[in-house]
């Protein structure tokens, strides 16, 4: 007896601390990502006006040209030089070039483009001919055929530079104030490119305290396994055993309850989305699970399901639900936003790097973009969810035939995407919904599900009434059969 008391004190013990870590991991992550987020944006801002400063003073340099060039049409040579006098006296145009409409300076057809570029600020200025048909380029076609300014896409210019640049093309007329050619100002692609600074090192230790005190609460749960079995082996009556198993599994279940998200209503119509969740378990402790987080202007969300409803499942469950948290921050910090696929991939690094009891989960991992409900998701073996649409319309999700999450460590995951419609619901499931038996041993379907569903979208039922709906449909369709696997309902409705 003093021995399962003093186990039954180290698992609440280590339930309080668990607790404490959840609370310290969310408050701090809350206010990094915030805190980080405000940075990018700083970046961002000061690379789009070195970028727009840099287009204008392209811009003003070639247009300040065009007169020069137009006086100057009969003069060939002339031609070069103000192409090299332009690329000279602005350092960052590398080329510039005079393309004349065909047949304009010689005979019917034959074309002349004469050109100037710069490779490096230590090399000359070379002038040449360019020898191509220039003709269908895109920085010549469309300056010359709308009579306008034009920016091109990136390109490689071969025969040219030789270099990948941007082109700002703008169009030459003669005294009759007809279009015959452009005149281009390039810039190198690398300077359009945005130019983000190396990650704040003092922010990537904090991060790593963040991955530590998961691996802590990973610990503590195996702790609190370890300690509750030594406990249960050490009582002699059966009684004492079941009434020790008992009480260790239903801390089990609160440890599990706690970990789960809890984000209030309020919340939750700030970032301008509604979410109700319903678990439906076996057994005291569950292996299907849900999370989801908030990372900056997106909604990171999953729902897993381990085979099983026994401790080991619970414990890769516990596992796979730390080991999401931590890849959704950490591939955001990679990457600069939130990717489904990244989550994926890197969940699946982890687990299978230690699945040494070949345990698997099926997930599904939905990043949403709360500025324009755009849906980034990637499936691994998961049941596809269903989109009830406010027009009354239903949909299951297209998915890829993607693995389960640890099962080959070098798999290439694919996601998709979808635009959701304000007022609609997705509404995501594990299998032992629809899996669920009533005594005589019938499942109650994925056509029940689909019924019940449309008849939810028909009325344009919110969240709560859909999950709450569900339930008691696949209650009284159970009956008193005992259930035999956990199931989990998630419903999210843009607002």
């Amino acid at each position: 007896m003093k021995s399962m008391w003093r186990g039954i004190t180290i698992i609440i013990v280590a339930a309080v601390l668990l607790e404490v870590l959840s609370i310290g991991t969310y408050v701090y992550i809350k206010h990094a990502v915030g805190w980080r987020t405000a940075e990018w944006t700083k970046e961002n801002l000061r690379e789009l006006e070195r970028i727009n400063d840099l287009k204008a003073r392209t811009e003003s340099a070639v247009m300040a040209t065009v007169t020069t060039v137009e006086e100057n049409l009969a003069d060939r040579d002339e031609l070069f030089r103000i192409c090299a006098k332009l690329v000279d006296r602005n350092q960052h145009i590398v080329g510039s070039c005079v393309a004349l409409r065909p047949g304009f300076c010689a005979k019917k057809d034959s074309t002349f483009a004469a050109f100037a570029y710069q490779r490096s600020d230590k090399q000359p200025v070379v002038t040449k001919q360019l020898i191509y048909d220039y003709v269908d380029a895109e920085w010549y076609a469309r300056a010359l055929q709308k009579d306008t300014i034009w920016w091109s896409q990136p390109y490689n210019d071969t025969g040219g530079s030789d270099m990948l640049i941007y082109t700002f093309s703008a169009p030459l007329h003669n005294a009759k104030h007809q279009c015959i050619g452009v005149l281009t100002g390039d810039i190198d692609y690398r300077e359009m490119v945005y130019q983000r600074a190396e990650e704040d090192t003092a922010f990537g230790r904090l991060l790593g305290w963040v991955l530590l005190s998961q691996l802590i609460s990973i610990g503590l749960i195996v702790f609190i396994v370890w300690r509750s079995t030594k406990s249960i082996w050490k009582l002699n009556k059966v009684e004492m055993v079941q009434d020790v198993m008992t009480r260790e599994l239903q801390i089990a279940s609160n440890i599990q309850t706690s970990m789960l998200p809890i984000t209030p209503d309020e919340e939750n119509t700030n970032h301008e989305v509604e979410i109700k969740v319903k678990l439906l378990s076996a057994n005291d402790i569950s292996a299907d699970f849900y999370d989801y987080l908030y990372i900056g202007h997106s909604l990171v969300f999953c729902l897993g399901d381990v085979p099983g409803s026994n401790v080991r499942a619970s414990l890769v469950m516990a596992i796979t639900r730390s080991v999401f948290r931590t890849a959704a921050i950490s591939t955001n910090e990679k990457d600069g936003v939130p990717s489904a696929v990244s989550i994926i991939k890197a969940m699946n690094h982890s687990l299978h790097s230690f699945n040494d009891s070949e345990m698997f989960t099926t997930m599904f991992v939905g990043v949403l973009n709360l500025s324009n409900a755009k849906l980034t998701y990637c499936n691994a073996g998961h049941p596809w969810p269903v989109l009830l649409s406010p027009n009354g319309n239903l949909r299951p999700f297209e998915l890829k035939p993607n693995v389960p999450v640890g099962v080959l460590e070098d798999y290439d995951y694919e996601e998709l995407h979808a635009t959701l419609q304000k007022g609609s619901t997705l509404f995501l499931y594990t299998d032992g919904l629809y899996e669920t038996e009533n005594y005589r041993h019938e499942t109650f379907g994925m056509k029940r599900m689909m019924a019940r569903l449309t008849k939810s979208a028909e009325a344009n039922e919110p969240p709560q009434k859909i999950i709450d709906r569900m339930t008691s449909a696949v209650e009284n369709f159970r009956g008193n059969a005992k259930r035999i696997d956990d199931a989990v309902m998630v419903a999210i409705r843009t607002i």
